[in-house]
């Protein structure tokens, strides 16, 4: 079984579950295979640039600001500033009178419901541990997804150690070996910005289960 292969009949897996999920989120510090999202409100504006948010993140704290303040605290030049809060009006997060920007709502409050990252690994499970490590900065949860037959050969006192689930694959069915512990280094805006990709691929549609079976991370919700 290749990796491709293994990563598809996961996929197969939480589509029959109506489960939104995105393949190969590019995230900076790694690249899961495969990032889940649950519960999130599928309306939320959708950012995928990290300024961005922390140009949202500085005007809420402030209250109000000006382009010219933007521009000298994020070294960016004033018609680019200008745009970015075009795009902020456009989507009903500022206000601007007579050139004075004001919040008037709070992206930073928005409900992102539970997202989860897998690694998936053919053998390498040690290589994989450390990749599903990194993702908990912008995941609730992560796991390792390995073959069943390799399952075996890992040492899961390491997983426990780092709070990484553990997945056995085999054909079109997955299960739960080991369930990961909810991240404490998860950052708001990264995860905003992970959750923003995943629903990009659904629009506004809600996720909603196709089945009534239990799925192993029901724990999460």
């Amino acid at each position: 079984m290749l990796e491709n292969e293994m990563v598809r009949n996961m996929n197969s897996y939480f589509e029959q579950y109506g489960i939104r999920y995105i393949n190969e989120l590019r995230m900076g510090i790694g690249i899961p295979d495969i990032t889940l999202n649950m519960g999130a409100n599928t309306r939320i504006c959708k950012f995928d640039d990290f300024v961005k948010m922390e140009i949202i993140s500085y005007i809420n704290e402030k209250k109000e600001t000006t382009f010219s303040e933007l521009s000298d605290k994020f070294y960016i030049e004033d018609n680019k500033i200008r745009k970015i809060i075009l795009e902020f009006e456009e989507l009903a997060i500022v206000k601007v009178v007579k050139s004075i920007i004001k919040i008037i709502k709070n992206i930073l409050e928005t409900k992102l419901g539970v997202t989860i990252s897998i690694e998936a690994k053919l053998r390498d499970w040690k290589g994989g541990l450390l990749q599903a490590e990194r993702y908990l900065c912008f995941s609730d949860y992560s796991y390792l997804a390995l073959p069943a037959d390799k399952i075996r050969n890992v040492d899961i006192n390491q997983f426990i150690d780092k709070g990484i689930g553990l997945l056995s694959v085999e054909g079109n069915m997955i299960t739960e070996i080991l369930s990961p512990i909810k991240s404490t280094t998860c950052k708001y805006k990264i995860k905003y910005l992970a959750t923003s990709e995943v629903l990009k691929k659904y629009g506004n549609i809600t996720g909603k289960r196709r089945r009534k079976d239990k799925v192993f991370f029901e724990y999460a919700l």
